[in-house]
């Protein structure tokens, strides 16, 4: 791992999946609920997992079984996602420094939301409901491999420059994001990729480290 030249970080973007919250994730604890997860969120998965299908066409089909499902089912699935250790006085050490937080995930907004008192910006792709009922659609409103373009047009808007930002992630998606910033900061990444495309890295239910990295 090369070293960047680290400026006083003004912008920190997080992935969500892997970095914020651990297994298991929102999508497993909602098929568990719907009772679709041996039929279908297990499939699918290890099919994405086996490079049968990319992760856009993976999420598609895996909140396609929702359909007709009730929304609260969804949200409670979603509460019962657990966070990293640390993650709530890391989120709050930053605010804390007036670090504008933004975050980028290919996961659900359903999610996401629990984070919205700490996040300048959250981007998530969002379950389509109608009347208290799930549809089977889901807006993909964070495409795989979108998150660079994401974080571009937000240091844009902030008037930043690429070495005021710091990026953490874990998985392949978010490699582009790190490379894009000043600092990269890989949560126990299972690719040596993510690791080269980073220039810090740390393990999980350790995020304590990542606010001596940012705030040192």
């Amino acid at each position: 791992m090369g070293a960047k030249n680290k400026s006083i970080p003004r912008l920190v973007a997080f992935d969500m999946e892997g970095c914020l919250t651990r297994d298991p994730t929102v999508w497993e604890i909602m098929h568990r609920r719907n009772r679709t997860w041996y039929s279908h969120g297990e499939p699918y998965w290890q099919g994405f997992l086996a490079g049968e299908m990319g992760y856009d066409d993976f999420a598609k089909r895996d909140v396609s079984t929702w359909k007709g499902a009730p929304l609260n089912l969804l949200k409670k699935a979603a509460e019962e996602v657990q966070l990293m250790g640390g993650c709530g006085r890391l989120l709050d050490a930053l605010n804390e420094k007036g670090i504008s937080l933004v975050l980028i995930s290919n996961g659900l907004m359903c999610v996401a939301r629990r984070f919205q008192k700490s996040f300048l910006h959250i981007y998530a792709n969002r379950v389509v409901e109608k009347n208290g009922v799930l549809t089977g659609e889901l807006l993909l409103n964070v495409p795989y491999n979108s998150k660079a373009k994401i974080l571009t047009k937000t240091i844009h808007q902030l008037k930043l420059e690429p070495q005021q930002v710091v990026a953490v992630g874990d998985g392949e998606a978010d490699i582009p994001m790190l490379e894009l910033a000043g600092t990269g900061i890989a949560v126990s990444p299972s690719d040596p990729r993510v690791s080269a495309a980073a220039t810090h890295v740390v393990e999980k239910d350790c995020l304590e480290e990542c606010a001596a990295i940012i705030l040192s």
